[in-house]
């Protein structure tokens, strides 16, 4: 027999503390619910159909998490109560890193030690999208005196089973990591009918999204798109240092957040569910689809991934960025394209016509068929420094003739800055390649332009 003063055991006890005693007849004869663990089976459209309003379903919710409590959750706050400056990440069998985080706080917003985000902290505004999880939602959370405008990764209870496992090793990995170029997370929200991620939000969306919008392109001029290089390969190499793996890194998954800052986000995701007709369904894991567009061959051939093959993904990503956004691949079936990157072809993508000839060898080593060959991205930023390309101003302009002559050949007014793709080795002539801020791009003469430098100019107003 029930002892009905045990409220762990007893229908009428839970309703109580939960303040919604009144409601203990409909529990009984509508949802024929009787003792305290058919709770289990019951959902929230059934919490609507006996009347509860979404307070009171937040009530119940609230003493049905005490009384049940989720694995996936319970396993969740020890990662996130645990002394991350003592946390060891380990990749591979043998080896281990210990992570010694160094905060890179962002100037406008100040946020508080990560935590569990209350329910009750989040409100939803509007969708954003899908994602690998689920629906991906922009929302205000409010924390102390502020109310920050962040997204909301959400894994709903309908998929909690399958994806909750990989969903948890994507917030212990983002938990972990604070850098300048890595989207940050600010919490997670352990609720009954869901997981789910609260982190920044790009306002100015993804990097791709960015470069596709033809109105957008006079924002984001070559000495731009290498600043982003930079940034993302700084990133990168964060990860690198932590021995940690993106596994999916391409400009959809680079966030804007202004016009002189992008951030790497969703790293580690592929081995959930992928999504969308970017991902290829391997023979070797029926649940394990890959953006074969931007995988290194043998994470195709053999499911290996390293940060070496996560240099190989930079390179496509890079050529993506240096075409405003064009496919990778484009026509090529998943096949297709491993027959053209593999032995014996060895086909690699070609030069993007915005994109520096320095720049481009660059992406042709991320490129190199042995993983070893490539280089690391801790030698890739020193590198992409060195290379930035030079910028010269016109003492003249220059127009092309109506007959067609110099058809190649690049049209500017006098002060125009012109961005110095490539010289005589590229051009195999006096005329140097250059682009304008517009994407306009073809050859001119070095001896109609003079040095230009930003940080001279910059220096002038200051």
């Amino acid at each position: 027999m029930e002892n009905i003063d045990d409220g762990r055991e007893n229908l009428n006890g839970f309703l109580e503390e939960a303040e919604l005693q009144q409601y203990f007849e409909l529990f009984r004869e509508v949802l024929k619910v009787t003792k305290l663990s058919q709770l289990k089976f019951v959902v929230t459209d059934d919490l609507v159909h006996i009347g509860l309003s979404k307070p009171e379903q937040r009530r119940y919710k609230k003493i049905y998490s005490k009384y049940f409590p989720n694995p996936y959750i319970t396993k969740l706050k020890k990662l996130l109560s645990s002394n991350r400056r003592n946390d060891q990440y380990s990749h591979g069998p043998n080896s281990q890193a210990t992570i010694e985080l160094q905060p890179f706080p962002e100037n406008n917003v100040k946020v508080p030690p990560k935590h569990i985000i209350s329910i009750e902290d989040i409100t939803i505004n509007k969708e954003l999208g899908m994602g690998q999880f689920g629906v991906v939602q922009q929302g205000t959370w409010t924390t102390g005196n502020q109310r920050l405008q962040v997204a909301i990764k959400c894994l709903g209870h309908e998929r909690m089973t399958s994806n909750s496992t990989e969903f948890l090793k994507e917030a212990a990995v983002m938990h972990s990591i604070e850098h300048p170029n890595i989207v940050r997370l600010f919490g997670v929200v352990l609720h009954l009918d869901s997981l789910m991620l609260v982190t920044e939000l790009a306002p100015l969306r993804s990097l791709l999204e960015c470069l596709r919008e033809v109105s957008l392109r006079p924002n984001f001029p070559v000495p731009n798109l290498c600043e982003f290089a930079e940034q993302i390969c700084d990133g990168m190499t964060y990860l690198e240092n932590k021995r940690l793996i993106h596994r999916d890194l391409a400009a959809r998954n680079i966030l804007v957040f202004s016009k002189d800052r992008v951030k790497i986000s969703d790293f580690g995701l592929s081995r959930a569910l992928g999504v969308g007709k970017d991902y290829y369904q391997t023979n070797y894991n029926v649940n394990l689809k890959l953006p074969v567009a931007w995988c290194a061959p043998e994470c195709i051939l053999y499911l290996r991934f390293t940060s070496l093959s996560d240099v190989w993904a930079f390179g496509v990503c890079l050529w993506e960025v240096f075409t405003y956004g064009f496919q990778p691949w484009a026509a090529f079936s998943g096949q297709q394209i491993l027959e053209a990157i593999d032995a014996p072809n060895f086909q690699r993508l070609e030069r993007p016509e915005c994109c520096p000839e320095a720049y481009y060898n660059t992406m042709l080593e991320c490129w190199s068929h042995e993983p070893s060959d490539r280089p690391r991205f801790k030698e890739l930023g020193p590198k992409l420094r060195a290379i930035r390309p030079e910028e010269v101003q016109a003492v003249v302009g220059f127009q092309k003739p109506r007959d067609g002559r110099r058809g190649s050949f690049l049209e500017y007014k006098t002060n125009q800055i012109i961005t110095v793709l490539g010289k005589e080795n590229m051009t195999k002539s006096s005329m140097w390649y250059g682009v304008l801020a517009g994407g306009a791009c073809g050859l001119f003469d070095p001896n109609n332009t003079k040095p230009y430098s930003r940080h001279d100019v910059s220096c002038m107003f200051h």
